[in-house]
Formats: structure tokens, sequence, C-alpha cells
């Protein structure tokens, strides 16, 4: 004989009044248990939310600086030795305007050096010279010294390239001293169209600055010379300039040539700057 499967719903005893005390405590812990389970949640999410709120900080931070740049100067995000001069140069003269000065000011001069000499040919527009006549083997290897070759002829000019430095030092001189030479030869000297250095690795008569004039000719004699001009040049410029010969000079009379040595003011191309304040 088989009986219904069908289960048969179970109704509860009847409680006694302590058992009924009991049970509401029961169910009262309980949601206490749930409530405090919630609050230990809600107080365990906040340091998670805080770490990816500083993460995301610190990444806006380091990248922000980056798209805020002139994309024209940082184009490849990289700072290389061809394009460091972009950056901006702090001054080291900060609020020097506010001391108090003697008037008229103490007149002081220093001379300055071109920072590079280089060559260009306009027979070989493309050529790119390089110092190495001047290179010499020492025990820490092959150096090349400061000593800078000056060559003048109907193709080949020199461009030297000064800065101007200090600060209340913006009367320049510039000076062009030789030894006398055989016979007369008449020089060219040029200001070049540039602002920032030139890339002496690089520089070819194709690719050096335009000339933006002609400050002078230079007459070269039996009687040793120092030519110089007197030029504006503020804090920090950099000053370009072409040596080369004059257009009027016969073919093949014009060749000149000299090492220029650091620091010697004859025979030299150097500059000097007197103060201002």
């Amino acid at each position: 004989m088989f009986f219904s499967s069908r289960s048969r719903s179970y109704r509860p005893l009847s409680l006694t009044p302590q058992e009924v005390i009991d049970s509401e405590s029961d169910d009262d812990h309980k949601a206490k248990l749930h409530e405090t389970s919630r609050t230990v949640q809600s107080v365990l999410h906040w340091p998670l939310v805080i770490v990816i709120f500083c993460t995301f900080l610190n990444l806006l931070l380091v990248y922000t600086p980056a798209f805020l740049q002139d994309s024209s100067v940082f184009s490849d995000k990289l700072i290389t030795r061809k394009n460091v001069h972009l950056l901006r140069r702090p001054s080291q003269y900060m609020r020097f305007d506010e001391i108090a000065r003697t008037s008229p000011p103490i007149q002081r001069e220093f001379t300055s050096f071109p920072m590079s000499v280089s060559l260009v040919d306009y027979s070989a527009p493309s050529h790119v010279f390089n110092d190495y006549l001047a290179m010499r083997t020492t025990r820490a290897g092959t150096i090349s010294p400061d000593d800078r070759k000056v060559h003048v002829t109907q193709t080949v000019s020199t461009i030297f390239q000064f800065r101007a430095i200090d600060w209340g030092m913006e009367n320049c001189e510039l000076h062009v001293a030789v030894p006398p030479m055989d016979r007369p030869t008449t020089l060219a000297l040029y200001r070049l169209n540039a602002t920032v250095p030139v890339d002496i690795s690089t520089l070819s008569f194709n690719v050096r600055p335009p000339r933006v004039a002609k400050i002078d000719n230079i007459v070269l004699g039996q009687d040793s010379l120092d030519w110089h001009r007197k030029l504006s040049c503020v804090t920090d410029d950099v000053l370009v300039f072409e040596l080369g010969c004059s257009e009027d000079e016969p073919s093949g009379s014009c060749d000149i040539e000299w090492w220029q040595a650091h620091k010697d003011t004859a025979p030299a191309v150097y500059m000097i700057q007197r103060s201002t304040v």
C-alpha cells in the first residue's frame, strides 16, 4: 500500500512566553549583525576609493604637463643636444635692477671669445667641416683642443658665434685682430640672422643662417690691424658673424688663414663687453 508523496505543511507548535522572548532577541541580534556588516563593508570601500582617486590624480599630474607644452618646441617629446637651446633659460640675475647703483655707472669690461668657430664652403655647399685637423692623441684618447682654424678664401668663409653674458654688460664691441699681410686684402664681415646657437655638427653653406647686413669691409695690409665696431647686445643674446672675402677681390688674391687659440686676442676675432649700469 502506497502513501501519497505530497508532504504536508508543518505548523509550528505554540511557543512559550520565554521562547518568544528568546526568538525576538535572536532576530534583534541578527539585525544588528547585518547592520554592522553593512557598516564595515562601507568603511572598507573608502580606502579603495581613496587609492583609486590618488592613482588617477598622480597620472593626471604626470601627463598633463606634456600636453601643455608647446608642440612646436617639443614635437618629439625628447630633449636632445640639437633642441636643448629651445628650453627657457632662467635668469641668474633676478631683481638686479632693483639694486641701487652709482650714476654714471662704474666702467667695467671683459673679453668674450666665440663659443664656436666653423667653416663653410660655397664650392661644396653640403660639406660639413669638422675639427679633425686640430685633433691629437693623448693617454685619455683623441681630443679636440680649443684652438680653431680660421680660413677665408674666394669660396671658404668662417662663422663665429658669440653669446652676450653677464648682467648690465650690454655694450659690446666686436674686434678683428690680424697680423701684417704680404699683400693688401679686403675682407667682408657680415651679421647673420640667428637668435639661437647654430648646430655646428650639421653646419654647411646650404644651411647656414642668411646674411642680414654687411657690417664693414676690413682692409688688411703691411701693418697689424685691430678693427672694431660697437654693437648693442642684450644679456643672453646670440650673435653670429661671417668673415669672408670681399666680392671686389680679384680671383685667387684672397687667402687668409690662422689658428685662433683659446683666450688669445691676436690673431683673433673676439668681443669686449662693457658695463651699462
